[in-house]
């Protein structure tokens, strides 16, 4: 089998694990969003950086695999998918490429579904606070009256998020 192909099916298989792990941190963090944990939230969200920054890297060195076996089998196309790299290998390696490539396309898939739902969730708890906030501002009222050097003072009346807060 040549290099190439040998290279790309690796990468298709640990870019599929990163993609799992990356659905395992979004699963944990639509709990951290429920739980209205922000420090969670934060540190999943680090963590998912340094996992996509493994997968762009990953996704780099594939496509320069998929270029040098185009080259190497003298295959001149614009937009090469791994269909067409898989079809110049031989039959038992063309099915694997394929259905790694299926696989890795579930998991995309289904990581876009969990992020579409945190997504949903996370807007919902900020219009939750939104309409917690406004509320709390609309409650309270400056009143003013005199001090006593003699001068007009505004105090803040009915604050519950400055009272709570003090």
């Amino acid at each position: 089998m040549e290099k190439h192909i040998t290279e790309m099916i690796r990468i298709l298989k640990e870019e599929t694990g990163l993609f799992e792990k990356l659905c395992s941190l979004e699963k944990d963090k639509t709990g951290a969003i429920v739980d209205h944990n922000g420090r969670l939230i934060e540190k999943i969200s680090l963590e998912e950086e340094g996992l996509l920054s493994m997968i762009s890297s990953l996704e780099s060195m594939r496509l320069k695999q998929v270029e040098a076996c185009m080259r190497h089998r003298h295959v001149r196309s614009g937009h090469v998918t791994l269909s067409d790299v898989a079809a110049t290998a031989g039959r038992p390696v063309s099915d694997n490429m394929i259905l790694l490539g299926r696989n890795l396309k579930e998991v995309m898939v289904r990581l876009g579904r969990i992020q579409e739902t945190n997504d949903a969730l996370m807007n919902d708890n900020m219009e939750y606070y939104n309409i917690l906030l406004s509320g709390l501002r609309r409650t309270s009222s400056t009143e003013t009256a005199y001090g006593s050097n003699g001068k007009e003072e505004e105090k803040l009346k009915n604050s519950i998020l400055f009272n709570q807060t003090a």
